[in-house]
């Protein structure tokens, strides 16, 4: 048995009801956030919008989405780390150290005033 025309005689009888019938889909969500498609019959006048590749690149620059401290909600990329700045002598701190501790002593026992 033979079910490929079958099938393909009823898609094509369904195909030109479809061309004369337009929906439009629009997304919903429930109370959970749970999105589905809520369809409705579109007017007869409905124009649908037309997309288009843009030639301007500064036309197609992603903006970044507000960051929100929500941990439920989707995460975001984090924005780049900055530069802690130049970094330190840790020679020169040691030897800080070590002199205001010399300092320290010799101020207990009363040799600095």
């Amino acid at each position: 048995m033979d079910t490929s025309r079958k099938k393909s005689s009823a898609a094509a009888s369904t195909n030109s009801s479809d061309a004369e019938r337009r929906r439009i889909g629009r997304i919903v969500h429930d109370d959970r956030g749970n999105a589905s498609v809520d369809w409705h019959d579109a007017p007869s006048d409905y124009k649908r919008q037309v997309f288009e590749i843009e030639e301007d690149p500064r036309a197609l620059a992603i903006q970044k989405a507000p960051r929100t401290f929500n941990p439920y909600e989707t995460a975001t990329l984090p924005d780049a780390k900055k530069s802690a700045g130049p970094k330190k002598d840790l020679k020169k701190l040691s030897e800080w150290i070590k002199m205001m501790r010399d300092l320290e002593e010799r101020k207990r026992r009363g040799e600095v005033e």
